[in-house]
């Protein structure tokens, strides 16, 4: 079996993403990986993409071996949930970033629940690749066509929270406000690899079956869209400097509260008056000495 126009995409594949997996990997390090920013759905996204071009470029010496068909099929269906995860993370951070700065910001469940419908919909593409034994029929079935409608509603609910996060734009810490604009730009270009899913999986157009559908069509409206969105976040992130988690850092507003509240503690004692002493000099200074050990004990 000869390398065609669609072994050339598996091919182009591994050369971007064997760098990003690298990079993705020192970026969750660097940051951590029990912080929110989502740096691991990158590695997560990469390492899909490097062991699913593999498997296809396999499938050149043995193209009658359905097991690697379908391992790449599941390879593929972990696209879109580690990309809008991989925003989701993003949001996250900056969303940390403004707790950290005013105490105030939307509140964890909100991402957690997003999350968990993201991981049912990875699971249920993961299970609709895995039951057609049949892949040159194509791979679409009912899990699949559940999956990526729970896909669409985490696309929409990473949206609204970005309008939401991006209305409090001016209680961001500075040099996060980039973490806006790389989702900004990674949304529509997740919304047109939806589009190129759900015009197969629901129009049943020929053209847009990702393996013997055109291939053209594939490379611009999937693969570029991938590749630039992996581009642009990794890009942002290497920008970006290691915050403190929300448990080691204390919101300013908090901090500035606390500092005033020790501030007016102190102001008394410094503003208050001792009482007038009369006597000779040796009673006064007595009486000066009685008065610094009460104020120490306090």
């Amino acid at each position: 079996m000869a390398i065609d126009y669609r072994h050339g995409i598996s091919i182009l594949e591994i050369i971007i993403y064997s760098p990003t997996l690298f990079v993705a990997l020192w970026m969750a390090f660097h940051h951590g990986f029990t912080k929110s920013s989502g740096w691991y759905f990158f590695v997560v996204f990469s390492l899909a993409r490097i062991v699913g071009a593999a498997c296809y470029l396999a499938t050149i010496a043995a193209p009658s071996n359905v097991g690697l068909y379908i391992a790449w099929a599941v390879c593929t269906s972990l696209g879109l949930s580690p990309l809008i995860l991989g925003c989701l993370g993003l949001l996250s951070r900056a969303n940390d970033s403004i707790m950290r700065k005013t105490g105030d910001s939307i509140n964890q469940i909100v991402f957690r629940f997003v999350v968990l419908v993201s991981l049912v919909g990875l699971i249920l593409s993961i299970v609709g690749a895995t039951q057609n034994s049949d892949i040159t029929h194509g791979l679409i079935t009912t899990e699949t066509k559940v999956a990526l409608v729970l896909f669409l509603v985490t696309w929409l609910a990473v949206c609204g929270i970005l309008v939401l996060i991006a209305n409090q734009s001016h209680r961001i810490e500075q040099g996060e406000h980039r973490l806006l604009l790389a989702v900004a730009i990674s949304l529509p270009l997740i919304l047109v690899r939806l589009v190129y899913s759900f015009v197969y999986a629901f129009g049943h157009l020929a053209s847009f079956n990702m393996l013997s559908g055109n291939v053209t069509i594939q490379l611009v409206m999937s693969v570029l869209e991938e590749i630039v969105i992996v581009f642009v976040c990794l890009g942002v992130g290497l920008t970006l400097q290691v915050r403190p988690s929300l448990e080691d850092a204390q919101p300013s507003s908090q901090i500035e509260l606390e500092s005033g509240a020790s501030q007016s503690q102190v102001l008394p004692k410094q503003r208050s008056q001792r009482p007038k002493r009369s006597g000779g000099p040796i009673t006064r200074l007595v009486m000066f000495i009685v008065d610094e050990i009460n104020e120490r004990r306090k």
